[in-house]
């Protein structure tokens, strides 16, 4: 038991200036994980899963952080979009969505309310649909 904690003091020594795992690690390990599953992509898998397990040992900090920005600089405007469709998708079931005829401004109206007259906040525009 000695000699364990012995060699574990080490390894937690060495790793002490690591830098450790972030968002990008760890869909890189997810993606290398679900890659590796398959038989055609499993080479591409097992390079995701070790260029991942490299970025967290590694000790170049800024390099890793700048490599972080740059793929949430990339990733957000996808996640962005999804978020976007997600709430459209929720909010359909109490809402319905018009277009303004005269500037073509987005107004959202309450379902279930018959013929009403809705009048657009950036125009002034008045024009009657079936809610």
């Amino acid at each position: 038991m000695i000699y364990l904690n012995k060699y574990l003091n080490k390894i937690l020594y060495y790793f002490r200036d690591s830098y450790g795992i972030d968002k990008l690690s760890t869909h890189l390990y997810i993606a290398g994980f679900i890659f590796s599953l398959f038989r055609y992509s499993a080479t591409f898998g097992f390079v995701c899963i070790i260029y991942s397990t490299w970025r967290c040992l590694s000790r170049n900090k800024y390099r890793r952080y700048k490599e972080l920005q740059a793929y949430e600089n990339f990733i957000s405007p996808l996640v962005r979009r999804v978020k976007t469709h997600k709430n459209l998708f929720d909010n359909s079931r109490y809402y319905k969505i018009f277009r303004c005829p005269n500037c073509s401004q987005k107004m959202r109206v309450p379902r279930h309310k018959g013929k009403i007259t809705i009048t657009c906040r950036k125009c002034g525009t008045t024009f009657k649909r079936r809610s």
